[in-house]
């Protein structure tokens, strides 16, 4: 769809290409309100990434131009309207191309070798096997029915796309469906189940989904050292915490009628030689990842690895590269190239300094970030929110205060805190994908996610506090 609705375009269309060209005007007015209103104390630098960050902010939120579309932009007006401006250091920036880097950061390739091996799994249909090898073992039970389904669409979306885990559990979960009674509350606990366990898997590894990457490569850009089994060993516990809550809450709210049933695949045959590779390439990979500190082999090119072989040996193709989710690598680029541009231009650390959070606890700073975290994901994506709020958390770092301690469990708070938001239909595509089925209502979906939410914004509260 255009800007312009065609000729006989439906009323939607013009509505909808109206809400877009106000959205992009908007965009553009706050921008220059924000570069030509003088702020006192920000750099030259400082008002014209504010302006660059008004801009994303309003086209992250209104996604009227696709997230990647926001991405070019961001990087763009970096490259030809920040450099030559005066940053805090009295010098001016000269440098575009540490706006470019981001794009193809470790973090980056990390995601790219993870979407490769994530594409490899689902080809060849072994994420279908995994599925039927878990829960033929779970029983008739309502129940554990349940909680095998979210384990292992938990344990999918630690490696693979959310989006796709919930696809494919969705297509997995139908049968049983039919075998359930209209009026049983089970057939919403089992579709609410899916989507929420796909958004809780998300924070278990660093490749399961964006805001986990963000995080890192910003903190690994400040000076801190997280690898991919330091992330794995704050975030799993969280983790399996929230998922056996969630389970739990599920089944208080929506109470099963039904005794036993029983899960069916169509899954025949054995697995080919090439499946047996793959499988063989992702043990390897999980390995490499959990073991960094011993041989010193970055993350990112461990799971280079395994990509460049399943290309080279032709078990995926050209569609299959063309179809690596890059949209999603140019979002997150843009938003670290964000990251980059707010700490040289010195805006990170001007908009820390003028919250006050010197005195408040710990545990109540985490609080509000996490709850503001998942308060924008309600409404906008994570990888937005992300991409938006770490930036901002980074300067606690320039300013050298107390609260500097404090920023790796803070960015790591609002990371985890962007995958918690199940309250709507539109906070993550899981919850879009279950709404879809037509099984559900979204209060049904905001009566449950809200719980869960801040159940597990308390679960992260206390394991920060806990650790730290």
């Amino acid at each position: 769809m255009g800007f312009f609705p065609p000729n006989g375009g439906s009323a939607i269309e013009a509505a909808l290409s109206k809400k877009k060209i106000f959205s992009l005007a908007f965009a553009v007015a706050l921008a220059l309100v924000a570069y030509f209103v003088k702020i006192p104390g920000l750099s030259e630098a400082g008002q014209v990434t504010l302006a660059i960050f008004a801009i994303a902010t309003v086209l992250w939120v209104s996604e009227a131009v696709p997230l990647y579309v926001t991405a070019l932009i961001i990087v763009v007006l970096e490259a030809t309207w920040l450099v030559g401006q005066i940053a805090p250091s009295g010098e001016a920036i000269t440098d575009y191309k540490q706006f470019l880097h981001p794009f193809f950061s470790s973090i980056i390739a990390l995601f790219l070798g993870g979407f490769a091996i994530a594409r490899a799994i689902h080809k060849y249909h072994l994420d279908e096997r995994i599925a039927k090898a878990i829960l033929d073992r779970v029983g008739t039970n309502p129940r554990y029915v349940l909680l095998g389904m979210m384990v292992t669409t938990a344990v999918f979306s630690m490696w693979m796309s959310n989006t796709a885990t919930s696809a494919l559990m969705i297509t997995v979960a139908l049968p049983v469906l039919r075998k359930i009674e209209s009026d049983d509350p089970f057939r919403k606990a089992l579709m609410l189940g899916i989507p929420f366990a796909a958004n809780i898997g998300g924070m278990g590894t660093p490749i399961g989904t964006p805001p986990n990457a963000i995080a890192i490569g910003q903190l690994n850009a400040a000076g801190a050292n997280i690898g991919f089994g330091e992330w794995m060993s704050f975030a799993v516990p969280i983790m399996v915490l929230s998922l056996i809550l969630c389970w739990i809450l599920l089944l208080a709210f929506f109470k099963p009628k039904t005794k036993r049933f029983k899960l069916e695949f169509d899954v025949k045959g054995k697995i080919s030689p090439k499946g047996r590779f793959i499988l063989l390439m992702l043990a390897l990979a999980i390995i490499g990842w959990l073991t960094t500190k011993i041989h010193g082999i970055p993350s990112a090119i461990i799971a280079l690895i395994p990509a460049t072989i399943f290309f080279a040996t032709g078990i995926l193709k050209k569609d299959d590269f063309n179809s690596l989710g890059w949209n999603i690598l140019f979002i997150m680029g843009g938003g670290l190239s964000l990251g980059v541009a707010m700490k040289v231009s010195g805006l990170n650390t001007f908009l820390i300094s003028q919250i006050n959070l010197e005195g408040l606890p710990f545990i109540l700073t985490l609080a509000i970030f996490g709850l503001g975290a998942a308060l924008m994901t309600t409404f906008i994506s994570n990888t937005a929110t992300a991409n938006l709020l770490v930036p901002i958390v980074i300067g606690f770092v320039a300013l050298g205060q107390e609260m500097s301690s404090y920023v790796a469990p803070i960015a790591v708070m609002v990371a985890l805190s962007s995958s918690a938001s199940m309250l709507l239909p539109v906070s993550t595509p899981p919850n879009a994908i279950a709404y879809g089925s037509g099984e559900l209502k979204v209060k049904d979906m905001a009566r449950s996610g809200l719980v869960v939410t801040v159940s597990i914004i308390l679960i992260t509260l206390a394991f920060s506090f806990l650790i730290r």
